[in-house]
């Protein structure tokens, strides 16, 4: 079982260029990509999607690669033009302002950065297997992560779940005393009314057993505890499960409900309410399983 959450990064050194990736992925619904690259490597977009979506089924996932060209990946070019426009404007200027002397050499040499520029001289084409392998290598970090919080994941989801086994099987034990608060209720109402109205035994009893029919939580429990082995089963399962865990969840959490408006007896109730619990705790965890 895989988390949805996880970082990851990977550095490559050449002589022309240093390569940084970073990849970080959320929970999501869906698998989704999110890309930040530099313009040099705006043409690698969709190779590193499907790099990426090769390897992840769902979360919301953002790589960011940055390159920095080294001393061997750039050359210096002089604009001669510049120079020679640089050398007008300056005689120019000394005719107008009648300034003696003579235009020199080292007037051009020291202000050389105005007139040359650095051009880089790294291949587009060969980058690539560096990138892919830097893509590569970021992405074992994060799903290394992803498996490492996955697996933290499972023993308390696995308790939880034991526990919504012992509560439903309380929740079966204490079913009869649903039927019985709600035959002293009944009895109460009729009482409370007074006026020395009598209670039909033979009425009552009729009564009782309608309820016990409609409020029965036989098949809801058993259907809950179906559910609760299938949850068990599908946390030792590899791949994405998280959309199936979720569905289990929904299930479970309708069983839940149901049995909660069957429950006349506080305590049975009480157990209801502490399914729901469990339930809502699991489904926080799941959100973020892939």
């Amino acid at each position: 079982m895989n988390s949805m959450t996880g970082f990851g990064r990977a550095e490559i050194n050449r002589n022309k260029y240093r390569l940084q990736v970073q990849i970080v992925s959320v929970n999501s619904r869906f698998f989704e990509a999110i890309l930040r690259l530099p313009r040099l490597l705006a043409g690698f977009e969709q190779n590193i999607r499907e790099l990426v979506s090769g390897r992840i089924g769902r979360g919301k996932v953002t790589i960011t690669v940055n390159i920095e060209e080294g001393s061997e990946g750039k050359s210096s070019a002089f604009d001669s033009q510049a120079a020679a426009s640089f050398v007008k404007h300056l005689t120019k200027l000394k005719k107008e302002l009648k300034i003696p002397g003579q235009i020199e050499i080292g007037d051009v040499a020291s202000n050389y950065e105005s007139f040359s520029c650095e051009t880089g001289i790294i291949d587009e084409a060969k980058i690539w297997p560096d990138l892919k392998k830097g893509i590569e290598k970021g992405l074992s970090e994060l799903l290394k992560m992803r498996a490492a919080e996955g697996k933290n994941l499972t023993p308390d989801m696995t308790k939880r779940v034991g526990t919504m086994g012992k509560i439903t099987k309380k929740i079966e034990a204490d079913a009869p005393k649903n039927v019985s608060a709600y035959k002293k209720r009944l009895e109460k109402r009729i009482a409370d009314i007074g006026d020395g109205l009598k209670i039909d035994p033979q009425r009552l009893a009729e009564e009782v057993t309608v309820y016990a029919e409609k409020s029965d939580v036989t098949e809801e429990c058993t259907r809950l505890g179906s559910h609760i082995d299938l949850f068990k089963k599908a946390l030792k399962e590899p791949g994405q499960i998280g959309k199936k865990l979720n569905f289990i969840l929904q299930e479970m959490g309708r069983e839940a409900n149901t049995i909660g408006s069957k429950s006349a007896a506080a305590q049975s109730g009480i157990y209801a309410i502490a399914l729901k619990e469990e339930i809502e705790k699991l489904r926080e965890q799941v959100q973020n399983i892939e």
